[in-house]
């Protein structure tokens, strides 16, 4: 693959995860617990993952660096499930 569509496949790739990430800040707010919040990340992060299968399938991408981007997106979802779970735990003991 020329080395043009593997920077393009990488720029898409990474506005995904921008896209994802804004979903996941902007409703940090709301019931992270909350069934259809989860469902609805669930659903982006199968999409995202589907996403770099056919990149990596279609040699835009190596796998590991297939994985790198679906770990840091996971890894952001978590960090934003933790702050809110603290937040939580924090309002709680005001209470």
């Amino acid at each position: 693959m020329n080395k043009l569509k593997t920077v393009y496949a990488k720029d898409v790739l990474l506005e995904d995860v921008e896209k994802i990430s804004n979903l996941i800040e902007n409703q940090r707010h709301l019931c992270v617990a909350c069934p259809a919040f989860e469902e609805v990340i669930d659903t982006q992060l199968f999409g995202f993952s589907k996403k770099i299968e056919f990149a990596v399938r279609m040699d835009m991408i190596d796998e590991e660096e297939g994985q790198l981007m679906l770990s840091d997106l996971e890894k952001h979802l978590s960090d934003v499930y933790d702050h809110a779970i603290d937040q939580v735990q924090q309002t709680d003991g005001l209470d």
